[in-house]
């Protein structure tokens, strides 16, 4: 079964997936390591969900025409602020979560996963399946 989602329903959709999965790890690591793992897990899924929202809205939330330069440009500055976004929130776990960088590091990394996830859901499929070659 393939569900159709576009543009700012697949972000979202990310976005929700990520939600999950970092409350889920952080309930998961308090439960078995202690609070303050549990609250750098958290904070490494903040690392990975803020900057993919803040790249959702520049592209799909702001867009309010249909030219294809200016959507370029959305997506250029959408994820070069994602970047910048994601380099500064990790800045800050470095100096708050040095102890417990590893409950950070996993979060955000089963965070990351979420865009696959969403992929998997989806049927995601590289080929065209009109073409007859």
């Amino acid at each position: 079964m393939r569900t159709q989602l576009r543009g700012a329903a697949i972000a979202r959709a990310v976005c929700l997936v990520q939600l999950g999965i970092l409350l889920i790890a952080a309930l998961l690591t308090g439960l078995i390591w202690g609070r303050a793992q549990a609250i750098a897990a958290l904070y490494g899924g903040l690392v990975a969900l803020i900057p993919t929202a803040y790249f959702a809205y520049r592209v799909f939330a702001r867009r309010k025409t249909q030219d294809p330069g200016q959507m370029l440009g959305a997506f250029y500055l959408g994820e070069f602020g994602k970047l910048g976004l994601t380099a500064v929130l990790f800045w800050l776990g470095v100096a708050l979560f040095a102890k417990q960088f590893l409950a950070l590091m996993v979060t955000y990394a089963a965070c990351l996963l979420a865009y696959w996830l969403v992929l998997a859901w989806l049927g995601f499929d590289w080929t065209d399946e009109t073409k007859e070659f």
